[in-house]
């Protein structure tokens, strides 16, 4: 047996090691500890990410970007190192400075000199699963810092934009108060009492929660679960049965002087059909489009960070669910896309997107070599023209929003179509959890599956939360509806989003895997050499030829393959710095052109690009006056090298 006084020996032992060389990377205590055992709405989510920006200074960023409808703030934390990266505003003064007590612009931050990754979430209020994977992903990327070399690489060397709420007054009312919202804002006063959405439905049964009614509706879309009568099954609008027809509603009223039910509805926009690509509005058509593009608050926040971040080189919009990912477009087909995106997309991000969530990749992707072959098989059995010219048929789990079946737009003013085709960045929209296949222990398949889902989230509920999350029916007489039964899931925990804990972290995981092999593809532009070669001295000056060799070093092109043609965006640029009263140009100018480097990855149908450059100048300098070469990309970073004179 051992003394106490030998236990406390190799107390201090083991205390001593940890002094020396420090606790291992799996037992170092998270600074701003983080848990997925429940939603964080915006409560929570405001101050997790108050307490990190305060905990890790080094390496984040808090900014408010913007104000909601209801005066919520709109947050992006940036992580990156703030101690690197350069931008070329450092090198290049400005010309006209304005006068008479007029600021002039801001220098640009650090970030900006570094490829950019935009993650956000909850455009949809009631869409909050993404904000948990925000945060997941932000937990990550600071507590690895320092210790994983990969991610402390990326965190150095680029910028992560993540902004866990689009819609903050959504997610607030959506988990916080219960009630579920969509769009940005409820925006009637239906109690007249001078305030809009600030208190919401009335708690009928005062029992505390906003659950939903139900009764018996000859034109009723439910019928009651043989099995489960707590289970509601929906059925088509014109099928036929023999059970009594159901509908329902979520409980409650809000004190509307007609005495009507709900009747408005959720006024406000849908922020994913309020941007400008695309963007229409009609009569019938989807709704909530908004007067005019950007003009929900929310998206004009959006749209103006992009604007000012043009280093945003790839794009995550949060949604869910569904358990697949959308690639642009919505508002027209591949047509409207260059080719070599269209390979980038398929042929690398959906391939990685299938394989994490292990579903069989199709063989084109796998053998594109094989194309020719699986065009001539793909012509016998389809009639879509999009898939006959690629050469297959889109999967289930990583589609394109357009209809290509029915040829017509799936959706306009959407935002990865406008962060696409007018910001040019790689942008996608991941529809997350997918009850089929996200509830541990079960898969769920056919025309019943849903069902069968809703049977099997009774009993994980009843075993893991005690069944907490689900109110069983009661009689009920609703004020306007007459009889009926009030009951069945607290809105926060339906079909729209996963299970806190083991379900929601196995997808936090899933979606952390694409997001961090996403950053990994990023383009990284390098000076490999700046040299000068003095060809002549004359006097105080000397005739230098210098020579700059360049390389993106990235696996990605510092641009879509029309990325630089679009408007605000520009070719990749190399500068030659130094006074201008001590440097004059003789051959070549102060800065020249490079075009579009191209990235190391193989993609396949495509050519490989281009991914270095070589420019010279001829200059006189005066004495040994130093001098810089400065490369300049938009999306592909910023990095200055000073210039070896022999």
């Amino acid at each position: 047996m051992n003394s106490p006084a030998c236990l406390f020996k190799r107390f201090l032992f083991v205390l001593l090691v940890i002094l020396l060389i420090g606790l291992p990377n799996s037992m170092k205590a998270q600074k701003v500890p983080v848990s997925f055992d429940e939603f964080h709405g915006f409560s929570g989510t405001e101050q997790y990410l108050k307490k990190v920006a305060k905990a890790y200074p080094d390496i984040t960023e808090l900014r408010t970007i913007g104000e909601s409808t209801m005066g919520r703030p709109l947050y992006v934390l940036i992580v990156t190192n703030r101690q690197t990266g350069v931008t070329i505003d450092r090198f290049v003064p400005l010309q006209n400075e304005r006068k008479e007590n007029v600021e002039n612009v801001l220098p640009m931050p650090n970030h900006l000199g570094k490829s950019g990754q935009w993650i956000c979430a909850s455009t949809h209020g009631n869409e909050y699963t993404g904000t948990e994977v925000c945060l997941y992903i932000i937990d990550k990327l600071i507590t690895a810092y320092g210790s994983d070399e990969s991610i402390t690489d990326l965190i150095d060397n680029q910028s992560f934009y993540i902004c866990p709420m689009v819609n903050p007054d959504g997610v607030y009312s959506s988990v916080e108060k219960g009630i579920p919202q969509r769009q940005n804002s409820m925006l009637k006063d239906n109690d007249e009492d001078g305030k809009v959405n600030e208190d919401g439905p009335e708690d009928i049964n005062k029992d505390g929660v906003i659950t939903w009614f139900r009764y018996k509706d000859e034109k009723g879309r439910y019928v009651l679960d043989d099995e489960d009568p707590r289970v509601m099954v929906r059925i088509g609008r014109s099928e036929k049965t023999k059970k009594e027809r159901w509908s329902m509603i979520l409980e409650g009223i809000d004190n509307d002087k007609d005495g009507k039910t709900n009747e408005d509805g959720e006024a406000g926009f849908d922020l994913n059909r309020n941007f400008p690509e695309g963007w229409f509005t009609a009569d019938g058509y989807q709704g909530g489009t908004g007067d005019y593009p950007t003009s929900a608050p929310e998206t004009r926040a959006l749209a103006e960070f992009f604007t000012n971040h043009k280093n945003i080189h790839q794009a995550q919009f949060f949604h869910t669910s569904g358990g697949f990912t959308y690639r642009p477009m919505g508002s027209s087909g591949d047509d409207s896309m260059h080719p070599a995106d269209i390979a980038v997309y398929d042929y690398i991000l959906g391939k990685k997107f299938l394989e994490i969530l292990d579903i069989e990749v199709p063989k084109a992707w796998q053998y594109p070599d094989s194309l020719a072959t699986y065009k001539k098989e793909l012509a016998k059995e389809s009639k879509n023209k999009y898939a006959l010219k690629r050469g297959y048929e889109m999967p289930r789990t990583w589609k394109v929003s357009y209809n290509e079946q029915q040829n017509k737009g799936y959706g306009y003013g959407l935002q990865a179509d406008w962060a696409y085709m007018q910001q040019g960045v790689f942008s996608v929209t991941t529809e997350l959890f997918n009850y089929r296949t996200d509830l541990p222990g079960h898969k769920f398949e056919g025309k019943d599956a849903y069902r069968d889902y809703q049977r099997a989230a009774l009993k994980y509920q009843e075993d893991n939360f005690d069944g907490k999350l689900f109110k069983e029916w009661e009689n009920f007489k609703h004020p306007t509806l007459g009889d009926g039964e009030i009951g069945g899931w607290l809105p926060q925990y339906g079909s729209n989003n996963p299970f806190p804990g083991e379900p929601l972290l196995d997808i936090c995981e899933k979606h952390w895997q694409f997001e961090i092999f996403r950053a990994g593809l990023m383009p990284r532009v390098e000076v490999v050499s700046a040299t000068g070669k003095v060809l002549e001295k004359v006097g105080k000056y000397q005739i230098v030829e210098v020579t700059a060799k360049v390389k993106n070093s990235g696996e990605l092109a510092t641009h879509l393959g029309n990325g630089a043609k679009i408007s605000m965006n520009r070719q990749d640029v190399i500068w030659l710095i130094g006074p201008r009263d001590r440097l004059t140009f003789l051959q070549g100018a102060a800065w020249q052109k490079v075009g579009v480097l191209g990235g190391n990855a193989k993609i396949p149908t495509q050519s490989k690009g281009k991914n270095s450059a070589e420019v010279k100048w001829i200059v006189k300098i005066r004495g040994n006056t130093p001098i810089k070469v400065v490369l300049t990309s938009q999306k592909g970073g910023t990095v200055v090298e000073e210039v070896d004179i022999k």
